[in-house]
């Protein structure tokens, strides 16, 4: 079983998130967007998977906002998919929502209508699917809109 710890997003880290993004997404976020989360968006909570090593394996960008909370990004690298770290960031992120003061009540999230993997994982972890939203990505696929209450 791999080691890794999960933490919050650190200034150092943001290098390796934006290359992160790069080799996991058709679209990646530019360093400026990760560091905007990281730094200026008031709302973005931000965790890492880091090895021993220091090497960055996965990361997860969320916001809360009032009752509910939104996954804006979650990624593992290649290299490292299949050893539950996606499942562990999502219940650090389920952990961060509870302790919050005031109680959030449901995740959403938006994933591509062909990402079966990670759909099965969502299920998995707890997470319906609502509705399909045609045409949601700039390359015209539809997006699978899914909930999870977490009261």
């Amino acid at each position: 079983m791999m080691e890794y710890i999960i933490r919050p997003l650190k200034k150092k880290d943001i290098q390796a998130v934006a290359d992160l993004e790069a080799a996991c997404f058709v679209k990646p976020w530019p360093l400026n967007q990760i560091a905007y989360e990281f730094k200026g968006n008031p709302c973005a909570k931000v965790f890492v998977a880091v090895a021993p090593s220091g090497e960055i394996l996965g990361y997860l960008d969320f916001m809360i906002t009032f009752n509910s909370a939104t996954i804006d990004r979650i990624c593992v690298s290649s290299d490292y998919r299949e050893q539950g770290i996606a499942s562990r960031l999502l219940d650090k992120m389920v952990e961060v929502c509870k302790a919050q003061k005031e109680a959030v009540e449901f995740i959403t999230l938006e994933v591509r209508a062909s990402n079966e993997k990670a759909i099965k994982l969502y299920q998995k972890c707890g997470w319906q699917k609502v509705v399909v939203k045609p045409k949601y990505y700039d390359d015209g696929e539809d997006a699978i809109y899914m909930i999870r209450s977490i009261l």
